[in-house]
């Protein structure tokens, strides 16, 4: 199995012979990844491969027996979802679960709920409306009345309402018109000009890996492949025997 080249230094997150268990049901099984500080990392793989398994345990969403999550190189696998979010980490869910009956400005307010300075909140918000022109538009607007593309814009702001060290976005692109996923991709790399570490996961993998430095790819609930972005999309032979086309 090829193996990701390293930039040096801690990884800002990390997952160390990760398994998660639903049942019976093994469906990660000894997952190993590592994000480092600016990076771009693509989790990609067919639907039941386990990529939202492995970001639900990222997030402590659902327990993870056996295995390390470390951030910054300091173990947080026992640690309670809104303890990881307090040191760094944020998440944009898969299905995007915006509060339907909440504005687009009062969702991203609760994104800012550990922020403890209001001229920062502001501030922040601000710099998501910039990015995201029709969240400005629709401030007012409750999010349920979104269309699903506004939606996901939404959930990603939220997640980057409080400047988090490493954002993880679980299937961006999932029920998305083409054209609101080329939006939300063309937004996500602006973002990752600024400097912000993305972990994303994506059964659209020629999206993920256009803007990706590297990828896993899982089968089964284990890592078939990892490696550098560019050697996936531009391999016609590592892409067909990792993602089939």
């Amino acid at each position: 199995m090829p193996n990701a080249d390293a930039n040096g230094g801690t990884p800002v997150l990390e997952t160390r012979d990760l398994h998660v268990f639903y049942g019976k049901v093994h469906a990660v099984q000894g997952v190993s990844i590592e994000v480092r500080q600016g990076e771009v990392v693509a989790i990609l793989g067919a639907n039941g491969a386990g990529k939202s398994s492995v970001m639900r345990a990222l997030m402590g969403l659902v327990p993870a027996p056996r295995g390390e999550v470390l951030l910054r190189g300091q173990q947080i696998g026992a640690a309670r979802s809104d303890v990881r979010v307090a040191h760094g980490m944020a998440y944009a869910p898969e299905g995007r679960r915006v509060f339907g009956d909440l504005t687009v400005h009062e969702n991203l307010l609760m994104g800012a709920y550990v922020v403890r300075d209001g001229g920062q909140v502001g501030k922040r918000i601000e710099e998501i409306y910039g990015l995201f022109p029709r969240l400005r538009e629709r401030s007012d607007q409750v999010a349920a009345t979104l269309s699903g593309g506004e939606q996901q814009m939404l959930a990603i702001g939220r997640a980057m309402v409080r400047e988090p060290d490493v954002m993880l976005l679980d299937e961006p692109s999932l029920g998305l018109a083409p054209v609101m996923v080329k939006v939300i991709y063309e937004t996500l790399r602006l973002i990752r000009e600024r400097g912000m570490t993305l972990l994303l996961s994506e059964q659209s993998a020629h999206i993920a890996l256009r803007i990706a430095d590297r990828a896993y790819v899982l089968e089964n609930g284990r890592v078939a492949f990892s490696g550098r972005a560019a050697d996936l999309r531009n391999d016609p032979a590592l892409r067909e025997s990792y993602l089939g086309a």
